[in-house]
């Protein structure tokens, strides 16, 4: 692997942040909380069905560690593989979610099946660009949920899923970024990730709509919110400096203003993403 630290990104940093996360407590599925009674079934079962989503990824770990491509090292395969066991983290979270909820587990589901399938056939840069897609969608998906339910632990699992997503999304776009150096592979990028997002768009919509319905979240809020998160993301690979030096954090919307009936634009309901730790804001 090339020395990506010669090219001003020192992975080192990303890798030290994900493993100062590893080993959080999980909540307790089981102790009562009346406040989750009245929450209707579907949401389970769209929660249950993220739960299965984020369950896998390990091929992408094995690409970061025996890849060639610049702009990585070392660093960057470790940061990928507690990347990906934080995910599985997640996975752990949203399955006490769903038992929070009296749900039960999915063990397959046709958008899960698809995700993996497409995701074994691509090389790393299509992988990444597939997992910064997720998170788009999962930023939007648990901030929006959590606008809907009351105060309990299942809010702020979501409101602490929806932060672990958006690191992730400034670790995709560093990576991103280091490929796409040449206006020709900004192009590409745009176009493949502008298509990207409208069928991911429009599998959130097919395989979750109940729950959105029932807890009465218009479709258009979602289509504006992670269109325009996902706006934001390819601002971050295209337009940012190509060494992760980025001055303009992400944002996202403020949970405490935040609200499903207002849509989302790109300069209203916002609040910047904390720093991180090593200067790793990228």
């Amino acid at each position: 692997m090339q020395a990506a630290r010669d090219k001003g990104i020192d992975w080192r940093r990303w890798r030290d942040l994900f493993a100062a996360r590893q080993d959080r407590p999980l909540p307790d599925p089981f102790a009562p909380e009346p406040a989750l009674a009245e929450l209707p079934g579907s949401l389970a079962r769209s929660l249950a069905i993220f739960q299965l989503g984020e369950s896998g990824g390990g091929t992408v770990v094995g690409q970061a560690r025996h890849s060639a491509i610049r702009g990585i090292d070392r660093d960057f395969a470790e940061a990928m593989a507690l990347f990906v066991a934080e995910e599985h983290h997640h996975a752990e979270l949203l399955a006490c979610a769903v038992r929070m909820l009296g749900g039960e587990l999915v063990r397959k589901n046709w958008t899960a099946r698809l995700f993996v399938f497409g995701r074994r056939l691509m090389g790393l840069r299509l992988k990444v660009m597939v997992l910064l897609a997720a998170e788009v969608v999962g930023i939007c998906y648990y901030r929006l949920i959590a606008s809907r339910l009351p105060d309990s632990r299942l809010k702020s699992v979501l409101l602490d899923l929806a932060r672990d997503e958006a690191t992730h999304l400034e670790f995709h776009c560093a990576f991103l970024r280091t490929q796409a150096g040449s206006r020709w592979r900004r192009f590409v990028f745009r176009v493949a990730w502008r298509t990207l997002m409208q069928a991911a768009g429009a599998v959130v919509l097919i395989d979750h709509r109940h729950a959105l319905i029932d807890l009465g979240i218009p479709f258009e809020t979602v289509r504006r919110r992670w269109s325009s998160i996902g706006r934001r993301a390819e601002w971050k690979v295209c337009r940012a400096s190509p060494t992760g030096d980025d001055s303009q954090p992400f944002y996202f919307p403020v949970a405490s203003r935040e609200t499903a009936d207002e849509p989302l634009t790109d300069d209203a309901c916002c609040e910047t993403l904390s720093p991180l730790p090593g200067g790793c804001t990228s």
